[in-house]
């Protein structure tokens, strides 16, 4: 049999098979089948696939992210609250949205978390760092790695395949990552290598610090490429302001940048003065021309509770455990003796800050509690972490609004809700383990970390009602939206430390950013890469949640009005973000293309003007002989 025998076989038997469908048996007795103008058929295909987003969006539910109700908690633990979350509209539990992959092989990755709207920066364990774009405004920008065992430049260890001394600030990886190093050697003295690198990140600067080093690093956007800001401190002898009553001293090199906080033109870290007993101190730089110099000493208010400010070496819970800045404000915590002191700049030269208002811990607690533990700054509000041992944790949002006859009251405490809704932060031990802060004209959002229940808290502000005066509690802010994130494996929640999910937070790209330094590193060694930051989007105002088909994902869109959008995680209704003038759009170009198409394979085939045109519009066969002898005619296929 020859194969054009075998072919038109198959062609017949497919005939035939189709031929017990209605629309064969009409052709058979001599009717032409009624057969949908194919120029129509991809538009519809594309208008439902267009489609797809609005209809995810119809229940008003983020997805891909699954609203929970307290009853998916079987067997954690419980406060006594009836957890009735069903049918309340202003508060959801969802899942964490995708968790980023530790591509720059950093152990205990996340182990410190901050960003922006352009950069994210993660510090990971044995003195190493990463910073990266998180932006469409810097896609294409290389990541930074810092690195604080790197070699010299030169050193003939380290040496690129091309020939290319690879040392310190080159990339002996790939191409789209840069390297950096603390240059704070001076003299014979030069930093040892750091437990973790903790990092800030201030619109497009990044400041990277721990073991006696704080470094900047500057993202430049028209050249795509990092470049070198400056090292601190240029010192270790601290300048005290003339006129203030500080005592000043040297640094212990080796204990300068256990934390730090970066803002506008303003950077401090805490350090600790080569002096016995010397409390640590808060060190303040500033940007002084073109020139970052250090102008002030934050010295432990004394007279700060039943331990002052008495601190031990190595101790956590000190003078500057915490630090946060915003404008000419800078908070400092205390968690030894439950305080948290703001700060802010005088008047006039020289630069110096003074303290203006102490924050302490009121709540009483069946364990010690870490107020103060960890802090973030707005305009507004300050939000302060007040983690435990035990049952008693939580985080407190205070207000700070200049000239508010409610300035210093607090609006929320977390313990009040999270036990009325029946959610494990209830008698959790470590909420307020990390702490992060979004603020914009008419309102902020909260967020707190609860590492031991995998979860993380944001609470919604309403910071014109803050400005206005409201001091009552709860009265401006409120629970919004609870993330639940992935367990720590093989880990009972009481043997979940400070290091689990939400033990590291930042807010960046309308995204929560929030870290897992401890993920999967139980099952590496003490070198290899583990631990994971995960995300979930955060409109800000004007914003809304559009889900993306092809990414599986949602992304914030801007809304066509702009006052109807609340931000958060509230989808997109078909107006609000243009959806149907989009799909619209999008199926008129997809028909116009067809066409185009279909008018360039009729032409292929020498169609007059008059036969192109029925074509195109009806699709019907136009020979004289019908479609199952055309199928089947010897030149047919």
């Amino acid at each position: 049999t020859s194969p054009r025998a075998e072919k038109k076989a198959l062609l017949r038997e497919h005939w035939n098979e189709l031929g017990e469908g209605e629309g064969m048996r009409a052709f058979s007795s001599g009717q032409r089948p009624t057969q949908p103008p194919l120029a129509l058929v991809a538009p519809l295909v594309a208008l439902a696939y267009l489609a797809a987003p609005a209809q995810a969006q119809a229940a008003g539910v983020p997805s891909p992210f699954t609203v929970k109700s307290a009853g998916d908690f079987v067997g954690w633990p419980r406060g006594p609250g009836n957890g009735q979350l069903q049918g309340n509209d202003h508060f959801h539990i969802v899942n964490s949205g995708p968790c980023a992959i530790n591509e720059a092989r950093l152990h205990k990755y996340a182990s410190s978390l901050s960003a922006s709207p352009n950069i994210m920066a993660v510090g990971g364990d044995h003195g190493k760092a990463v910073a990266e774009c998180i932006s469409g405004a810097c896609d294409s920008m290389p990541r930074i790695t810092f690195d604080w065992d790197l070699p010299m430049d030169g050193d003939p260890g380290l040496v690129s395949p091309g020939g290319h001394a690879a040392g310190r600030n080159a990339s002996n990886l790939t191409e789209a990552i840069e390297r950096s190093w603390p240059r704070c050697e001076r003299g014979s003295w030069k930093p040892v290598v750091p437990s973790t690198v903790h990092v800030s990140v201030y619109q497009n600067t990044v400041a990277f610090a721990a073991a006696g080093c704080l470094e900047l690093q500057g993202m430049d956007l028209e050249e795509e490429e990092w470049t070198y800001v400056t090292s601190l401190p240029k010192s270790l002898d601290l300048k005290t302001p003339a006129g203030a009553k500080r005592r000043g001293g040297a640094l212990k090199p080796e204990l300068f940048g256990s934390r730090v906080a970066l803002g506008n033109g303003v950077a401090v870290a805490t350090g600790a003065v080569d002096a016995p007993g010397y409390p640590p101190v808060v060190v303040v730089f500033s940007l002084l021309g073109a020139s970052w110099e250090q102008v002030d000493v934050l010295e432990c208010p004394p007279g700060g509770g039943p331990d002052g400010c008495a601190c031990a070496e190595g101790r956590g819970g000190c003078f500057g455990a915490a630090v946060a800045v915003y404008g000419n404000r800078v908070a400092v915590g205390n968690p030894g003796n439950g305080t948290v002191v703001l700060y802010e700049q005088d008047g006039g030269v020289p630069l110096t800050w003074s303290p203006v208002h102490a924050f302490r811990s009121t709540f009483d607690t069946l364990t010690s509690s870490m107020f103060g533990a960890s802090l973030s700054l707005g305009e507004t509000l300050l939000l302060v972490g007040a983690p435990s041992s035990g049952a008693g944790a939580r985080a407190v949002i205070y207000s700070v609004a200049r000239g508010s006859r409610g300035f210093g009251s607090a609006l929320y405490e977390t313990a009040d809700h999270c036990c009325k809704l029946g959610l494990p932060c209830c008698i959790s031990g470590l909420v307020g383990s990390a702490t992060a802060l979004a603020e914009y004209a008419d309102e902020a959002a909260a967020v707190v970390g609860d590492p031991r229940s995998a979860q993380v808290h944001v609470i919604r502000c309403n910071t014109s009602a803050v400005r206005d005066g409201a001091g009552e509690e709860g009265a401006a802010c409120q629970p919004s939206v609870t993330v639940q994130g992935p367990a720590s494996p093989g880990l009972s929640p009481a043997a979940v430390g400070p290091d689990g999910f939400g033990g590291s937070l930042a807010y960046g790209g309308q995204m929560i950013l929030m870290g897992h330094a401890a993920r999967h590193c139980s099952v590496v060694g003490p070198m290899q890469a583990c631990g994971t930051v995960c995300e979930v989007p955060l409109c800000a105002p004007g914003y809304c949640l559009l889900y993306e088909i092809s990414l599986d994902q949602e992304f914030c869109q801007q809304c066509t009005d702009k006052a109807r959008c609340k931000g958060g995680m509230k989808t997109c209704s078909a107006g609000d973000a243009g959806a149907l003038s989009a799909m619209a759009l999008s199926t008129a170009l997809f028909f116009l293309l067809f066409c185009c198409l279909y008018c360039l394979s009729a032409f292929s085939r020498a169609s007059g003007p008059i036969s192109l045109l029925c074509e195109l519009l009806c699709c019907l066969p136009l020979g004289g002989s019908t479609g199952r002898e055309r199928l089947l005619s010897e030149d047919g296929g």
